[in-house]
């Protein structure tokens, strides 16, 4: 959303004459306003946006990788899996030996995997739209579909509903938690968690692209053109197109938190 007349021409000017003095001048303006506030007025607004096309290279070669790595190898996935094992066993209810748990958007399965090793009588399903877990997730129940629909699976039939970095992705996120809650038992848990979304620097997910924010600053056609130029590698695979993204109206990572389904919200 841009300014009109002369003070969008003073704006340009000085952008122009002195880059540097105006890119610190807009650090700091952002400081003092939450990520919430700076995208809200753009989401909202209905002005054509504009794009800078032209910058592509000029940005792409101004900047180097910047973001921790997120591994998809044996040992990245079972750390991760663990990781997220530990804190949701940190509410003592999920340490009964005797749980079942369900996984939307499963990915590689391992965050199930370290619940189920906690204890034998532990069932465990694993539900996403393509089967892709690592081999050592294998034994468990698998339910391919769409966690936007009704799922092929007995209401109230879960100890605990989990799911991690899906909600970003999925076209009505909406849809996807009324049936969760439905999946779960009264009493029981859901665990959501979703980072980063679509507003955010990454939520392109188009990580061969240096800059942040990508998503804001070209053209859809152009970002197509660059992907299948030089790729995406995402999942710990590489790809000609980009991941779905809901392009949800919140600029904040999300996560409901371990709480009963009565008292979480999307």
């Amino acid at each position: 959303m841009r300014s009109s007349g002369p003070i969008q021409a003073l704006k340009d000017a000085v952008k122009n004459v002195f880059p540097d003095a105006y890119a610190g001048h807009l650090r700091r303006q952002y400081k003092k306003a939450p990520l919430v506030t700076r995208i809200a007025p753009i989401l909202a607004s209905n002005t054509a946006p504009s794009y800078y096309d032209d910058r592509f290279e000029q940005l792409q070669n101004g900047y180097s990788k910047w973001w921790e790595e997120y591994g998809y190898d044996g040992y990245c996935t079972w750390v991760r899996g663990f990781q997220r094992a530990v804190k949701l066993m940190a509410v003592p209810a999920l340490r009964a030996s005797k749980l079942a748990v369900f996984e939307a958007g499963c990915g590689d399965g391992m965050t199930s995997y370290a619940l189920a090793s906690y204890g034998n009588d532990r069932r465990v399903t694993l539900n996403d739209t393509e089967d892709w877990r690592d081999e050592r997730a294998k034994p468990f129940q698998f339910v391919s579909g769409n966690v936007c629909s009704r799922l092929p699976l007995d209401s109230d039939s879960f100890d605990l509903v989990i799911t991690y970095n899906t909600f970003e992705h999925i076209e009505d996120p909406g849809a996807a938690f009324t049936d969760l809650v439905r999946l779960c038992k009264p009493g029981g848990h859901i665990h959501i968690e979703f980072d980063p979304l679509y507003c955010s620097p990454l939520g392109l997910h188009a990580f061969s692209f240096l800059m942040p924010y990508p998503q804001f600053l070209f053209s859809p056609h152009l970002i197509e053109t660059k992907v299948r130029k030089l790729g995406v590698k995402d999942l710990g695979q590489e790809f000609d197109r980009l991941q779905p993204t809901n392009k949800g109206e919140s600029p904040n990572s999300g996560s409901c938190g371990t709480i009963p389904p009565a008292n979480c919200s999307p």
